[in-house]
Order: C-alpha cells, then sequence, then structure tokens
C-alpha cells in the first residue's frame, strides 16, 4: 500500500500539472521538491495506473460538432452491458455512463446539428435491441466540464482525506470523466 506522504507527493504533481501541463520536469520538480528523474517516475507510474491523464481537448463546435446531447436510456433486463459497448462505439458518443436511477445507461454525444442529432437518436439509438425508453437532453450551455474540476481541486487542502482517494484502494469509480 502506498503510504500517506508519497500519495501527497503525486498529488502535489498532479496539482502542478493541473495548472501547468506544459511544464517541463525541471520547472515541476523545482515546485514540488522532488528530482526530475522522481518528478518523471512518479508521473510515468501515475500514467500507467490509469491515476493521470494527458489529453488534447478541442472545443466540439470549433470541431464541427456544436450540437450537445444528453441521452437517458432504460435497457431491457440483461442488455445494460451489450448496449454499453455498441454506444461506447459510435464516433458521436464522448461520454457513456452505467448509472443508477430510472435510466441505465447516460449517453453524451456532439452532432453536426439538431438535424444529424434528431436522426442518430430516431434512426440508430431507436433501433438498438435492446433499448426500452430514450430521453434527449441538449445542452444550452456549459457551465463548467469535466476536466476543468481538477483546476478547483488543485487548491484543495491535503489534510482532510476523501473517500476513495486512498491510492490502495478501488472504489470500481472511475475518474476519466471527461
Amino acid at each position: 500500500m502506498t503510504s500517506k506522504s508519497s500519495i501527497v507527493k503525486d498529488r502535489n504533481i498532479i496539482r502542478e500539472l493541473v495548472q501547468d501541463p506544459r511544464q517541463t520536469n525541471v520547472a515541476l520538480a523545482a515546485k514540488v521538491g522532488l528530482s526530475e528523474g522522481s518528478v518523471r517516475r512518479r508521473i510515468d507510474r501515475l500514467l500507467a495506473e490509469g491515476k493521470l491523464q494527458f489529453s488534447a481537448i478541442p472545443s466540439a463546435a470549433f470541431m464541427g460538432r456544436p450540437v450537445h446531447t444528453l441521452f437517458e436510456i432504460q435497457s431491457a433486463p440483461g442488455a445494460t452491458e451489450q448496449l454499453i459497448d455498441k454506444l461506447a462505439g459510435m464516433p458521436e458518443m464522448a461520454y457513456v455512463y452505467h448509472v443508477t436511477g430510472q435510466f441505465d445507461i447516460i449517453a453524451v454525444g456532439y452532432f453536426a446539428s439538431t438535424n444529424t442529432m434528431r436522426r442518430f437518436w430516431t434512426e440508430r439509438l431507436g433501433h438498438l435491441e435492446g433499448v426500452m425508453e430514450s430521453r434527449s437532453v441538449m445542452v444550452l450551455r456549459v457551465a463548467k466540464r469535466a476536466h476543468e474540476w481538477a483546476r478547483d481541486l488543485a487548491g484543495a487542502d491535503d489534510e482532510e482525506e476523501e473517500p476513495g482517494w486512498d491510492a490502495g484502494a478501488e472504489s470500481g469509480l472511475s475518474g476519466n470523466e471527461h
């Protein structure tokens, strides 16, 4: 199990990377009080363990997909996993979540137009085997994106241990929600 001081060092590296992901390991090492080699090894390990990811996140509108839509899907008994796999394989879908509540799946998609979204919903999603009910919700404005939560967290104090943040425990939940 990873020690609390090691977790704090890893979190400090991540907090600095959230503020400036393009900084060098040398600059990062100076900010967190570690050697460049230690920072490099820690980043490599965090990447390998899936605790850190680097990616470019373009504006969907700039990329020609301005219509942002959430789909709430209720699946037939036993069909949820198969539907999740099908949805995850569709290029329009950016996120696919298995959730609790009235619906079993929430899928988030980006489309070139409302007509393209309507056709997807009625002609593709509506015909998938195992879909019992679906609703669509078009996003009018995004006030905060998933990756932006980390900027808020970057200033948080590590004194209070958050459930699920123990590096040795896996909650079964994933933070890869972009």
